[in-house]
């Protein structure tokens, strides 16, 4: 990986919010008003700071800091504690990565009852960040249901989501969903260049493109493996074939790559692809819609074979292989 890539701050170690003024402004707001609601989701894209949006509202609320600005000093003892992952009114939720499928089990969301039973050790507060919802399965997710439906006094649930609408509505209608927005084109630029002082013009202009006012996405992008898989992405949508052994290309992705998760590359880059495709046919074809139904069927299937994967665990292998069998036909419909 880069060495500019260590300016990238984990969640819990990064003070400064950027963007999402909004929220913000709603959250402080409620909280100085006494009325926060027991559990919020914080909605959108992979990668635009809602876990960093979390651990700075967590800061304030276990500091009982009411400076409505975000960005606290760094130095001071519960800041410490939370970077260190050992503040005992704030439990952190999240899937092991070091595990072949990462999933937030069944006993993880026990935890969180058992932690929101006990009394707040530092302040009125004890607070859970579940990142993310998306990484859970059917048990976990009832479970948590139990937990939502009988909400203690003085605990506060933010849960991520990187996909509202694979959501169960029972959880949402128990929640506050606060909707987080890409970035700005501004502040990419400004991230870019501090990653890459002396980075051309076209090049930058590419990154914007790709990152989509995501910071995940742009830290997966200046990744070696990452430009690989998305070469081999562009080639299928722009050129209408597949430059690699679809069997290569599988055990590829599958390989350890010290930085990044290669699969979750690939899904990302490819539901954001297809997406890019669909939208680009159709504001130059009026009639793509009704002319493509089955574009839109084999998008349905490649998305329905991510989600499939993640929930019931499946091997991602096949997952793969199916995928690109999917995305084999897209190139045949391009040739017709």
């Amino acid at each position: 990986m880069s060495e500019n890539i260590e300016y990238i701050k984990t969640s819990r170690s990064n003070y400064s919010v950027k963007g999402h003024k909004e929220n913000t402004s709603f959250l402080m707001n409620s909280f100085l008003k006494n009325s926060l609601h027991h559990a919020y989701i914080f909605s959108g894209d992979k990668g635009i700071g809602k876990a960093t949006f979390a651990y700075a509202f967590s800061r304030k609320l276990l500091a009982n800091d009411k400076t409505e600005n975000f960005d606290v000093f760094n130095n001071n003892k519960v800041n410490k504690l939370i970077e260190a992952n050992s503040h005992p009114d704030l439990l952190v939720i999240e899937p092991d990565e070091n595990e072949k499928n990462p999933f937030i089990s069944v006993e993880q969301i026990r935890k969180c009852s058992q932690f929101f039973s006990q009394t707040a050790s530092m302040n009125k507060w004890r607070i859970c960040i579940l990142d993310s919802i998306d990484f859970m399965d059917i048990s976990s997710t009832n479970t948590i249901l139990k937990i939502l439906e009988e909400p203690p006094s003085n605990c506060l649930f933010l849960i991520i989501s990187h996909n509202i609408g694979m959501v169960l509505d029972t959880i949402k209608s128990r929640c506050l969903e606060l909707r987080f927005q890409n970035l700005s084109d501004e502040i990419m630029i400004d991230k870019i260049k501090l990653l890459k002082p002396n980075i051309l013009k076209n090049e930058l202009d590419n990154l914007i493109i790709n990152a989509n006012g995501s910071f995940g996405r742009l830290e997966n992008l200046l990744h070696s493996d990452t430009l690989k898989i998305s070469s081999v992405i562009n080639d299928i949508f722009e050129k209408g074939e597949f430059s690699e052994s679809i069997y290569d290309f599988s055990d590829f992705i599958l390989q350890d790559s010290i930085g990044i998760n290669k699969y979750d590359v690939f899904t990302e880059i490819l539901n954001f692809k297809l997406s890019s495709y669909i939208k680009e046919k159709a504001i130059y074809n009026p009639n793509f819609a009704t002319n493509n139904n089955k574009i839109f069927s084999v998008r349905d299937s490649i998305l329905d074979l991510i989600s499939q994967q993640r929930v019931y665990k499946l091997n991602k292998k096949q997952t793969i292989l199916s995928i690109i069998s999917n995305l084999n036909k897209i190139i045949k419909l391009q040739k017709h």
